[in-house]
């Protein structure tokens, strides 16, 4: 779990009354024209990228409970696979196509550098 809290708010006392109310997850049913067309979107993307593929995962991944489905992407692309900090337990790191943890500040140095 992540928790923000505001600075002008951190030593305020609440009550922990509703920590005791389990989180449970509104799952909607999925609009099958809509992930038809989201699919055919990511499939012209990836083909228009060639070998330039990875998969970044990150904290979604564990908070949305799709580990099992990412994982199954995973194996069935084959692409290499990064994580955000956050996601860094979303995927074992003993992984053959594993690269490690990304860090945005990097990755922006990189496009940057690329670019000029």
């Amino acid at each position: 779990m992540y928790l923000e809290l505001p600075t002008d708010r951190v030593f305020d006392k609440i009550s922990r009354g509703r920590l005791n109310t389990p989180l449970r997850p509104i799952r909607q049913a999925t609009d099958l024209a809509e992930e038809d067309f989201v699919l055919d979107e990511i499939q012209q993307l990836v083909e228009k990228a060639g070998h330039e593929v990875v998969i970044l995962v990150d904290a979604c991944t564990i908070r949305h409970s799709v580990k099992e489905e990412v994982w199954e992407l995973i194996q069935r692309t084959g692409f290499p696979v990064y994580s955000a900090p956050m996601g860094k337990t979303a995927i074992s790191e003993d992984y053959e196509r594993y690269g490690g943890v990304c860090y945005l500040s990097l990755l922006l140095l990189r496009l940057v550098a690329d670019a000029a």
